[in-house]
């Protein structure tokens, strides 16, 4: 079977990754409203953080350690496996004994690529990495489904109730952990399970 997985939120405590990159931030005298208010300036047409005219734009509010702060964050987006949720690796241990893996994540191209190769042995599972702007990803997943029987796992329901009307042979599993701009959303139409966490995601693969 395969089984794209979306990232944030999903195998990926970003709310975790992102305080680390907001603390980071303050050490270098990057407040919290600064930071905040950075981050939503440089988001693209997609609405995707681009770390890099974030800089830019700091530099323009008069922040003078941004090399530093490319640096570290570089060093944290490459050692970004921390992040993982505890449930993460022994899913894909376990799961990939019978199952092939791939990730679909909505992001920066350099930035959101570089935050999932951080992730280290995790990567070995994935067969595919695709990083989009495409906040639905259902052209991306149908491209790795390929007509196949396959599961998507996410937790922005919209994005599940698009790829299930472009791919009805995709089965679609939502993923709410409470965290995330998602968790308080309804899951309206096209989605086939919900689940809390990794783990609950094994008794729906036992159907298959």
């Amino acid at each position: 079977m395969k089984i794209i997985l979306d990232f944030d939120y999903t195998i990926f405590d970003t709310d975790k990754f992102r305080g680390a990159v907001q603390a980071m931030f303050a050490k270098h005298g990057v407040g919290t409203e600064l930071f905040k208010r950075s981050i939503e300036e440089s988001r693209g047409e997609a609405g995707e953080w681009h770390p890099v005219k974030q800089f830019e734009i700091l530099k323009k509010e008069g922040i003078d350690k941004i090399n530093s702060i490319r640096e570290t964050l570089n060093r944290l987006t490459d050692n970004s496996q921390q992040y993982l949720y505890e449930d993460t690796m022994p899913f894909l241990e376990k799961a990939s004994k019978n199952n092939e893996f791939s990730v679909v994540s909505y992001g920066e191209d350099k930035f959101q690529g570089a935050k999932i190769r951080g992730c280290g042995e995790a990567c070995k599972y994935f067969n595919k990495i695709l990083v989009t702007q495409n906040l639905n990803k259902d052209k991306e997943a149908g491209e790795v489904a390929r007509g196949d029987r396959a599961i998507f796992i996410e937790d922005n329901p919209m994005a599940l109730a698009a790829v299930k009307k472009l791919s009805p042979n995709i089965i679609t599993v939502r993923m709410n952990r409470g965290e995330g701009r998602h968790a308080t959303l309804p899951s309206g139409e096209g989605i086939d399970y919900h689940v809390r966490n990794l783990l609950e995601v094994e008794t729906v693969l036992a159907n298959f």
